[in-house]
């Protein structure tokens, strides 16, 4: 028995609403590259949480043009990223608090650094979130439990860990490195995030402090 003293937090639709950008970056992009063929919203919303370079071989296998792919859809997510990003409710309140308590904070993402680092900022979290597991890090990315290994290493001691996502892959990535798992009201895949049965599940971030303090 023992409380959690540290916690994982997936990036995009997790701490920062970022759905809408996504969605609208996948638009474009399949736009410029299929003129012909167009996905549906919920199609698009499937696609979130892998790399990029895996979500783009539906429309090639060739790495130049998945490369030219993900170019195009960083420029536009790039350009237009603040003006649809946000926070959701009670995210840097319960960081704060978090923090407070002394517990370990990292975050486990898909993105590469530069392109993680620029709502991270905007929004303060690297006040209090100083560990990080971005694309490029380690060699496989989630469901894999290398990143979450990877962040968890660079605490100096990890009692019992937590690793909070909206994406089947955060919680199988939690699951399969033997830690505490925690899915969101908020994510846009909830059938699919249940389904993989998280061991909490909130409705609000005040909610985790309640968890932290429970003897598990």
């Amino acid at each position: 028995m023992g409380k959690i003293n540290t916690i994982l937090f997936d990036l995009d639709g997790t701490l920062v609403d970022s759905n809408e950008i996504i969605i609208q970056s996948f638009k474009e992009t399949f736009k410029h590259y299929q003129p012909n063929v167009e996905y549906t919203r919920e199609q698009i919303i499937e696609m979130i949480g892998p790399p990029l370079k895996e979500t783009f071989k539906i429309v090639s296998e060739e790495p130049q043009v998945i490369n030219e792919m993900i170019a195009y859809y960083r420029t536009f997510y790039q350009k237009h990223e603040f003006e649809y990003i946000k926070l959701y409710d009670n995210v840097i309140e319960t960081l704060k608090k978090l923090s407070e308590l002394d517990i370990n904070l990292g975050i486990v993402t898909t993105k590469f650094e530069e392109s993680a680092m620029p709502s991270i900022n905007l929004f303060s979290i690297d006040k209090y979130i100083k560990n990080y597991s971005f694309l490029g890090s380690v060699s496989e990315h989630k469901p894999s439990p290398e990143p979450v290994f990877y962040v968890l290493k660079q605490f100096d001691c990890v009692d019992k860990a937590l690793m909070i996502g909206d994406n089947p892959s955060d919680i199988l990535a939690g699951k399969n490195a033997g830690i505490l798992t925690c899915g969101i009201e908020w994510t846009l895949v909830k059938d699919r995030l249940k389904a993989t049965n998280p061991d909490f599940w909130i409705k609000d971030y005040k909610e985790i402090l309640e968890i932290v303090e429970k003897e598990i």
